[in-house]
This record gives structure tokens, C-alpha cells and sequence, in this order.
């Protein structure tokens, strides 16, 4: 069966806060076992302790995404942890704003390693056993930014754009061994990225424009992640999910 079901381990990346907390938050009390990773394992504190009190097994580790051999290293340790992985939300990622005439190529390289070659990484890790055991279901975080474009962010617009597209050919070569992949693609979500150059009231202000009247929250975005791991989306793959309170349609 390629869906979530209790006991079933799911590996959650970036998720000290923001959407991968809720994500991780949210499959916990759907019965998953998580492993949270992110750049610092101590920020994932809380994250592990609230999964916990859902009734989850958990573990935090100290992965750098865009790093092969941590990537791989952490699999292992997740393996050995929970046995088969059926999960994984590519999460991670980052988002330096600078104009696209002087974004040097040092952060091309990190956020394209981080947002996009992060998810491939990952995928390819997790996505060995899965294969092996005939059974997984991978979900990458895009973001509207890959379809509407931003100014001061080519490089973060162009790796999401890229995880889209990851994400139809990972569910074509993966569909035959019973594995679903799916991507989410946000619009703007209270969460530190966009908070960091702007207040939360000048943030949620942005929802007067948006059809259904607010910003995102992550737990929106994470009722759509348990949606995608759920029997419901059985016959799910290969899609980009938009949830974004009806903006994409807004010109």
C-alpha cells in the first residue's frame, strides 16, 4: 500500500520551524514516526518533543542537505533507527534576496545545492529502500515564486521551478516500484523566510489581495502534506499541489 499508515517512518527536512514543523507535527499525530533534520539539531528540539507528544518515536539530526555524504550518512541512521523509511518531505531550503545583476555565483551555487540538488539527495537516499521495500511516498516543497517569478530571487524562483519538474520525472521512474512523489507549491506563509526583511502585520496585510482574505499558515500547508501521504491520494503522483488561498489566479 502506498500510503501512510501507523508506525510508518517519515524523514522531514528543514523542519525546525515553520512549515517542516508542522509537517512533522501534523504526520505525527496522523501516527507517523519521524526523523527531523536540519542544519542544527538543536533547533529541532521542540520539533522532536511536540511529535512526541503525539505518541511519535522521534529523533533530530544535524544535516546539511547539500551535502552528499551527510545525506547519506543520515539515511542510514534513520534507517537503523525506525527500519524502512517510507517517507520523505523535501523541505529544506533557503532564500538570500539580492538583485539577479548582482547575485554572485557563490549564491547560484547555495541555494541551487541546497533547495534543489538537497531534494535530489535526499530522494535518492531514502528513495533506494523504498524501492526495495515496493512501498513510499516523497513530497517536495516548491513554491508559488516557481511559477509567478520574484523579483530579488531569480535563484530562489529557479530552484523551486526546478523541483517542479524533479518532482513529474522522480514520479515517472518511481511509479513502477508503487512509489507516489507530489511537490506543494505555497504561497506567501507566516514564516521566518518572508519575516525576515518585513513585520507580521505588514506580512498579513498581503492578504487583502489574496481571494480568500489571508495569508498561509503552515499548518495549511501541513493538512495538504498529510492529504498527499493518505490513502485518499492513493492514486496521486506527479502533481504540484497549489496552496495558496486562490492567488495564483490573481493577475
Amino acid at each position: 500500500m502506498n500510503y501512510l499508515q501507523r508506525g510508518d517512518s517519515v524523514v522531514v527536512t528543514g523542519s525546525a520551524q515553520g512549515i517542516g514543523k508542522a509537517i512533522a507535527v501534523h504526520l505525527a499525530g496522523l501516527g507517523a514516526n519521524l526523523d527531523v533534520w536540519d542544519v542544527s539539531a538543536e533547533r529541532c528540539a521542540d520539533t522532536v518533543d511536540a511529535c512526541r507528544r503525539a505518541g511519535a518515536t522521534a529523533y533530530a539530526r544535524q544535516v546539511d542537505v547539500s551535502n552528499h555524504a551527510q545525506v547519506e550518512a543520515a539515511a542510514k541512521l534513520a534507517i537503523a533507527a525506525h527500519g524502512p523509511v517510507f517517507g520523505l518531505v523535501n523541505n529544506a531550503g533557503i532564500f538570500p534576496r539580492v538583485h539577479i545583476l548582482e547575485a554572485a555565483p557563490e549564491i547560484w551555487q547555495s541555494v541551487l545545492a541546497v533547495n534543489l540538488l538537497g531534494s535530489v539527495f535526499c530522494s535518492q537516499a531514502l528513495g533506494r529502500q523504498m524501492v526495495q521495500h515496493k512501498r513510499g511516498c516523497i513530497v517536495n516543497m516548491a513554491s508559488g515564486r516557481a511559477l509567478q517569478g520574484t523579483p530579488r530571487g531569480a535563484h530562489y524562483a529557479a530552484s523551486k521551478a526546478g523541483i517542479v519538474s524533479f518532482t513529474k520525472s522522480l514520479a515517472l521512474e518511481l511509479a513502477q516500484h508503487g512509489i507516489r512523489c507530489n511537490s506543494i507549491i505555497p504561497g506567501v506563509t507566516e514564516t521566518a523566510q518572508p519575516l525576515e526583511d518585513t513585520t507580521v502585520e505588514e506580512l498579513r496585510s498581503r492578504g487583502a489581495h489574496i481571494p480568500l482574505g489571508r495569508i498561509g499558515r503552515p499548518e495549511d500547508i501541513a493538512n495538504v502534506a498529510g492529504f498527499l501521504f493518505s490513502s485518499a491520494a492513493s492514486y496521486m503522483t506527479g502533481q504540484a499541489v497549489v496552496v495558496n488561498g486562490g492567488a495564483i489566479m490573481v493577475p
